[in-house]
């Protein structure tokens, strides 16, 4: 075993606790008082602790049940069928695991009978989910870890890594979706892959890897739709990588690499138009997301940008959810713009992508809190590489600490979210 693998081993262990940790903490939170403040089914584990089961989670059970019904007309998750065949490739060993242990007794049938009776036959499926949703958490928890060495040039303090790890572990989204059947972790892995693909291939990767990457994102965005945003970030490595070729070659890559990110998606309508069904998106069309663009040009120029004017007020009433991690990376950044580091690489480029996800977002057309949660991860890596080139930086380890500390006692503490 190299030296490397233990390392990431010891990591995958560390932040294994640190999930288990705030996650089983959660389940001590405050219960909802009223019905009309979540979307699902409140568990009640004791008189004292419970989570929310989330109304989305049934069809996803159910698809991941018999996922033949993908192929459906207006199927809600038909355009994320590789997460619901996940949901298929955990969920049935689970099951299997819970018929088991049910039939040997270790199980008390009891235990099943008091869930509400339309859980009662998808329990492995739930459980498989909750298992993708430690998977996708530890593997964003990973992934900051890498990029927090590459941030800091391998010198950065383990406390202040630990600190930041327990904003990922510890926050509203997990506390709203980590014990539920939902993508909601997929809130951090997109932005943290995009940073890792910005900072760690460029200048090394051949054409080649640069089309398996796009064949790898387009079907990664038929897991989940943000992963759309890989896209651009392949783009910008296939100009910078061909700055000295002729602008027709550029043109030839970006349209290229476009193509073979929209293949899986395209097979996908492929296979379902042999079927005789018509692709839907139910983002799209219940929500408007993104093709609510399309229909506010065609309306006068005034009601235009009215509309637009709208959305984004919408949008920025959701920022509040964030604004404590916003109002951080914006001192650090005022302090670095004194000392004239703020043009360092690798800073530039975590706003630029900053930037980008702000951007698609607020286009996006369906704005909630946990959504623009999105843009924590980046902002927290931003942190990262602030403090490392401060001179204080030996000063704010234990005050990181003691500030995760204290957010996440205020999350558990603090009355919802709840879905």
């Amino acid at each position: 075993m190299t030296m490397p693998l233990r390392r990431v081993l010891r990591q995958a262990v560390g932040c294994t606790l640190l999930i288990l940790l705030a996650t089983t903490s959660f389940l001590f939170s405050p219960s909802p008082q009223t019905e009309t403040e979540y979307c699902g089914t409140y568990l009640h584990l004791s008189s004292f602790a419970g989570f929310t089961a989330n109304c989305d989670g049934f069809v996803y059970m159910e698809d991941a049940r018999q996922p033949i019904h993908l192929l459906e007309p207006r199927e809600v998750r038909q355009s994320r069928p590789l997460f619901i065949l996940l949901g298929t490739a955990v969920g049935y060993p689970c099951t299997w695991l819970v018929q088991g242990l049910t039939a040997s007794g270790l199980l008390p049938p009891q235990t099943v009978a008091h869930l509400p009776a339309k859980y009662q036959p998808l329990l492995g499926f739930y459980i498989g989910y909750v298992l993708l949703n430690y998977v996708v958490l530890l593997a964003s928890m990973l992934l900051f870890s890498n990029l927090y060495r590459r941030l800091t040039q391998g010198q950065g303090s383990q406390l202040v890594l630990g600190a930041l790890l327990v904003f990922l572990a510890s926050n509203q989204v997990t506390k709203a979706f980590f014990w539920t059947v939902h993508q909601q972790m997929f809130t951090f892995l997109v932005p943290l892959l995009c940073l890792y693909i910005l900072l760690a291939l460029r200048g090394r990767t051949t054409w080649l890897q640069l089309c398996c990457f796009a064949l790898l994102g387009g079907g990664l965005a038929l897991v989940y739709g943000s992963f759309v945003l890989v896209l651009p970030c392949l783009l910008y490595l296939a100009w910078q990588q061909g700055k000295k070729q002729p602008l027709y070659r550029k043109a030839f890559f970006t349209v290229g690499l476009t193509l073979l990110f929209a293949l899986p998606t395209g097979l996908w309508i492929a296979i379902l138009g042999l079927r005789g069904v018509r692709y839907y998106n139910h983002e799209a069309e219940a929500y408007n997301q993104l093709v609510w663009l399309l229909e506010a040009a065609r309306l006068p120029w005034w009601a235009f940008w009215r509309e637009v004017g709208t959305r984004l007020e919408h949008f920025v009433s959701t920022w509040p959810a964030i604004g404590l991690f916003v109002g951080v990376a914006l001192v650090l950044a005022w302090q670095l713009a004194r000392r004239g580091e703020l043009r360092n690489e690798p800073l530039p480029t975590i706003l630029a992508l900053l930037v980008g996800f702000v951007a698609f977002f607020a286009v996006l057309g369906y704005y909630r809190e946990r959504l623009t949660f999105t843009l924590v991860p980046l902002l927290l890596c931003f942190v990262a590489a602030a403090l490392y080139r401060l001179p204080a930086y030996p000063r704010v380890r234990w005050l990181a600490v003691a500030g995760a500390l204290g957010w996440h006692i205020w999350q558990v503490c603090s009355y919802g979210p709840f879905s």
